[in-house]
């Protein structure tokens, strides 16, 4: 059993072999999830996942022994190149690049849920096993040992009940429980929606989303095709007798082969460059003839360590880079294409269908040129040996002409990217007083808050002292009532007076003056 799970020299988690009575769909211990051991042996997962590894899981709803295991190998495949292009894998990119594929087991299909597969959108990537077979029948659970494994596992969280809304103890705090990263046991949740809305459409995605998966197809168009070889390494023609070719993907399998970063950089520069694959192919052919020299003439050719039935005329696929690629100590093939009197130029292989050029690195790799010397490959010698010299003159002729269309229109691009340049520029400086002139707005702003809260401040004062000259006036009012009334009754009183005044005075006799004398005893 394959036992190398994680990352040396960590030892958070531990293999566990279920008994007879548990299935890959079985509910293991809280925390411990079963997966299949390719997924470790050929694929290589190790623990604990990445966090794009555990973004996939969480978004699909299915814990990773759900997905069928080429759907891993594509993952993994994915996360790579991502790396190696420079740009963050997102859930977006990855499910706009491939869709979903569900089996249906036979039988109550209701209730039965089978795996899930990735579909390319687009082919992008070599698929990781034609047929896998026997991958059901070895699994196992992984358990974590430590909090470090735990918690990249598990993470803590409020409680909720069944509306959603958190849980509340009785001291007034939140209640916590614990929760999964991605699922650990198969779900049905999943085939609860439609696979289609795990989807993204191109709408979906942002600008720079749309621009890396471009620079994904850019990349994998840039393979050269590859060619088709017979048993004994000769290319396989058409009947005009070019070589039969095929585009080229990204060699999935041979991508998670490797163990390391260095690994993964060589193993993308030989899929996309041809030099490491010709020495490859002609290695393989020399030792193909030395093995033919060594046998009898009756004895069949070895097929350089292929396990296939000699009996069968199967071609075998091989991949081979462009010829004007530098490929040292080459020798000079026994067949050499015909030269066109006319074009004097010579293809000797089928037209590449891809619609894109890419020029070698000489910005990014400035000793391009100045570390390594410059050298013709032996084929390209052979042809150029056999144009003559009226056809070799012709092609220089053109070449010269095509230097000097190219430093016209580089020329004529280079003035447009100046007034690009002036416009930028302009453009810049405006922006720079659109700033300034920003800043001093937000300094008015500042003062005029000031001016309000003083304004605001005299205008609650005003509406107090109307508010108190409003009661002045009220009570003026009710004083002058008042005051008419008393006038009122004055007048009333003086009347009163005068009546009295003028009535006659009685018949009785005055009162002695001695008897106006008050007694003071009383």
């Amino acid at each position: 059993i394959f036992r190398t799970i994680q990352r040396s020299p960590a030892t958070d988690w531990k293999l566990c072999i279920p008994n007879t009575s548990r299935r890959i769909c079985s509910k293991f211990q809280w925390g411990s999830f079963p997966m299949y051991q390719i997924a470790f042996e050929q694929m290589g997962y190790r623990l604990p996942f990445s966090d794009f590894e555990v973004a996939v899981f969480r978004y699909l709803h299915l814990t990773p022994s759900q997905l069928h295991p080429n759907s891993l190998a594509f993952i993994r495949a994915f996360e790579m190149t991502a790396a190696y292009l420079g740009f963050m894998p997102t859930i977006p990119l990855f499910f706009h690049a491939f869709h979903l594929q569900r089996s249906k087991p036979k039988g109550d299909a209701a209730n039965k849920f089978g795996w899930v597969s990735l579909k390319q959108s687009t082919k992008l990537f070599e698929i990781f096993l034609e047929s896998v077979r026997g991958f059901k029948d070895c699994y196992f659970f992984v358990k974590p040992l430590n909090s470090i494994s735990w918690q990249s596992v598990i993470y803590r969280g409020p409680a909720k009940d069944a509306t959603g809304a958190p849980l509340v103890g009785p001291d007034g705090r939140q209640i916590l429980e614990d929760y999964s990263h991605f699922p650990l046991s198969w779900r049905k949740s999943h085939y609860m929606k439609p696979a289609s809305d795990f989807v993204y459409s191109a709408e979906e995605l942002s600008v720079e989303e749309l621009s890396n998966y471009e620079r994904m197809k850019v990349f994998v168009d840039s393979f050269p095709r590859k060619y088709y070889e017979d048993e004994e390494g000769n290319p396989v023609v058409d009947n005009a007798g070019f070589p039969l070719t095929k585009k080229a993907f990204i060699d999935t399998k041979r991508l998670l082969a490797c163990k390391n970063e260095a690994e993964m950089e060589s193993c993308f520069q030989e899929m996309s460059t041809m030099a490491a694959k010709l020495r490859k192919s002609k290695a393989a052919k020399e030792k193909r003839q030395a093995a033919m020299l060594g046998a009898s003439s009756n004895a069949a050719p070895p097929l350089g360590g292929d396990m296939m039935d000699n009996a069968r005329s199967k071609a075998t696929v091989v991949d081979l880079e462009d010829v004007t690629v530098q490929a040292d100590n080459q020798p000079r093939p026994t067949k050499i294409a015909r030269v066109d009197g006319v074009e004097a130029s010579v293809t000797g292989r089928a037209p590449s269908s891809s619609s894109k050029f890419m020029l070698p690195p000489a910005i990014g790799s400035l000793g391009l040129v100045k570390k390594s010397s410059v050298s013709i490959s032996d084929a390209e010698k052979a042809i150029l040996d056999d144009i003559g010299p009226e056809a070799l003159k012709n092609e220089l002729t053109d070449a010269m002409v095509s230097a000097f269309k190219l430093m016209e229109i580089s020329s004529y691009l280079n003035g447009r990217e100046c007034q690009y340049l002036a416009e930028r520029d302009a453009a810049k400086e405006e922006v720079a007083l659109v700033k300034q002139k920003l800043e001093q707005a937000k300094v008015n702003h500042a003062a005029y808050k000031e001016k309000y809260t003083l304004q605001a401040g005299l205008v609650t004062k005003l509406a107090e002292k109307e508010t108190e000259a409003a009661r002045l006036t009220g009570e003026k009012t009710e004083l002058e009532g008042r005051v008419k009334d008393l006038t009122t009754e004055r007048d009333t009183l003086a009347g009163k007076v005068k009546d009295l005044e003028s009535r006659p005075c009685s018949s009785g006799t005055a009162p002695e003056a001695d008897e106006l004398v008050i007694d003071p005893n009383g």
